[in-house]
């Protein structure tokens, strides 16, 4: 049995039964606008690339779904099926100190990252599972990178602000300031380098 869960521009997500287990199967889909040798080759390396740092995000401390396999040839990736919910579908609906207390945690686990030299790459609501007992889980590493500079990192963290504001306009200075206050109690006085990277994309991002 396979259940479509979400499609995007780059993979489509299914939901399967194998073994009498759920799991989910990401698969990377052709792009047709792409020479057929170039577009194998894009998603051979990304299949790769994604399933190296859901293990080596794992290792830092980062919930992420477990891979099982990987199949490069058919750019599938099998892994763990988090039941849950996506972050962004219950942002609004959350007591405020339930918001609080879940951005807290996003933001000490985007610092687990960071402290790792691993930048997410797409670390938006959207990429956040919320379990039945409210645990974080992250997910979707298809963007990530190691050896991460303190200018990616800081992309890493505007691209929070950004998703904040476009996607929770309305609760954003809440979501913001907990997601960073988190980021700060883990890092300590080494997150500021990061942060004050994050204000000088933000400002460069007005005059352009």
């Amino acid at each position: 049995m396979k259940q479509m869960l979400a499609r995007g521009a780059e993979s489509v997500i299914y939901k399967i039964d194998q073994w009498g287990f759920p799991f989910v199967l990401k698969w990377r889909q052709e792009k047709p606008y792409l020479l057929k040798d170039i577009d194998s080759q894009l998603r051979r390396s990304r299949t790769s690339r994604e399933c190296k740092m859901l293990t080596i995000s794992r290792t830092l401390g980062v919930p992420t779904p477990a891979v099982y396999s990987v199949d490069l040839d058919n750019h599938t990736i099998l892994m763990d099926f988090i039941a849950g919910t996506q972050f962004k579908q219950l942002a609004g609906q959350l007591s405020q100190s339930t918001l609080i207390s879940l951005c807290h945690r996003f933001g000490r686990l985007i610092a687990l990252l960071h402290a790792g030299d691993v930048v997410h790459g797409d670390p938006t609501t959207s990429n956040v599972i919320v379990d039945e007992k409210s645990r974080l889980w992250i997910v979707d590493f298809g963007l990530s990178e190691m050896n991460a500079t303190i200018e990616m990192k800081g992309v890493d963290l505007h691209l929070i602000h950004r998703a904040l504001e476009t996607t929770h306009w309305d609760i954003q200075e809440d979501m913001l300031d907990a997601t960073l206050e988190g980021y700060v109690d883990l890092l300590g006085n080494t997150a500021e380098p990061t942060l004050s990277r994050m204000n000088e994309i933000r400002e460069r991002g007005r005059y352009h």
